[in-house]
């Protein structure tokens, strides 16, 4: 019988790693690349822009500039890695609270303090719209902070992203001189 928990827990843990890995190949990579093919625009281009993003986040749209992709395939290849690294993060998060009882306890707890402040709870998932923007935090620590404090997953999602797409656009509009 506890081998059978053993199996199923470890089976559920792959699956949650799975989905990971699926969210960051197929909507942070495949899918840019097929755009960037589609656009006419080698794929070395692409992987170059979905690595710069890794490194410089919001900060990327200059490197897709000077790679001469077009503006709009360069917000859609940085939104897209932004969405998969979001949603990765949340499923390798939720890969360690099922294998670790101190992880599960610590969220148990959070959740009952989330349950006395509604407000928090309830619209919680829109403050990580402004903690994205905040230089140093980024995606990667807004998603851990929006599952770590239970915020609800899709509206935390929309608004890291939709942070991170303005902040970037911005950005890229400095970039080209139109804002100044």
């Amino acid at each position: 019988m506890k081998n059978d928990l053993h199996l199923n827990n470890l089976f559920s843990i792959i699956r949650q790693l799975s989905k990971a890995f699926i969210f960051i190949a197929g909507i942070g990579i495949i899918l840019p690349i097929f755009i960037g093919l589609i656009f006419g625009i080698p794929v070395e281009k692409i992987l170059a822009l979905i690595i710069s993003t890794i490194v410089l986040q919001t900060w990327s749209s200059p490197v897709g500039i000077g790679l001469k992709i077009p503006p709009g395939v360069i917000m859609f290849v940085i939104t897209c890695f932004a969405l998969s690294l979001v949603l990765a993060i949340f499923e390798v998060l939720d890969a360690m609270a099922m294998t670790s009882p101190r992880v599960k306890t610590m969220l148990d707890k959070v959740e009952k303090k989330m349950g006395k402040y509604n407000v928090l709870y309830r619209y919680g998932a829109l403050a990580c719209f402004f903690i994205a923007m905040l230089p140093g935090l980024g995606l990667i620590a807004t998603a851990i902070i929006a599952w770590l404090l239970r915020f609800n997953k899709l509206l935390s999602v929309i608004s890291m992203v939709f942070a991170f797409f303005l902040v970037s656009f911005v950005v890229m509009l400095i970039s080209l001189g139109i804002l100044k």
